[in-house]
C-alpha cells in the first residue's frame, strides 16, 4: 500500500508516493507538536505562569481506533472529565491538570501512543500522565 501526502489530506490527485515510514514519522511529529501547542497555549494564558509538563510515548500492538478506545476507558477510570476526541487525539482534564493522548498509525496494525499531561502542579501532571499511560498499556483487546 502506498499513500501520498495529498491522499492523506483527502485530496485525490497524482503525486509522487512517499515511503510509509517517512510519512508515519512526519505524522508522529505533527500530532505531537499540535498536542503540545494546544496544551501549552491553554495553560500559558493563565496568570500562574508556565505549567509543568510530563510526556511519554510507546508503541502498541493495536490499531489507532483501539488505542483511542483504550484512552477513553483510561480517562473514565482515572476521573478525567470534559473529554474531546478529534482525529487520532483525545484530551480532557482532571482537577488542575490537562491530559492529551495521541495515537498515530504505524505499519502492521500498530500505533504509537503519546501521553502528555500539564499542570501548574508538576506532581499532579506526572501522576496523571503515568496513570493514564499505564492503564492504556495494560489493556488488551479480546476477539
Amino acid at each position: 500500500m502506498c499513500e501520498t501526502a495529498l491522499e492523506l489530506l483527502g485530496q485525490r490527485c497524482k503525486a509522487i508516493p512517499i515511503r510509509e515510514g517517512i510519512l508515519m514519522k512526519l505524522n508522529h511529529v505533527y500530532s505531537f507538536g499540535v498536542g503540545l501547542t494546544l496544551l501549552l497555549l491553554a495553560n500559558v494564558a493563565r496568570a500562574d505562569g508556565i505549567p509543568a509538563m510530563h510526556w511519554g510515548g510507546m508503541e502498541l500492538q493495536t490499531s489507532v481506533n483501539n488505542c483511542l478506545g483504550r484512552a477513553k476507558k483510561a480517562f473514565f477510570d482515572t476521573g478525567v472529565r470534559n473529554t474531546q476526541i478529534g482525529g487520532w487525539q483525545t484530551y480532557g482534564q482532571k482537577n488542575n491538570a490537562a491530559v492529551l493522548v495521541s495515537c498515530a498509525a504505524m505499519s502492521n496494525n500498530r500505533s504509537y501512543l503519546v501521553v502528555v499531561a500539564t499542570s501548574n502542579d508538576s506532581r499532579a501532571a506526572e501522576l496523571l500522565r503515568n496513570d493514564v499511560r499505564t492503564r492504556i498499556a495494560r489493556m488488551r483487546e479480546f476477539d
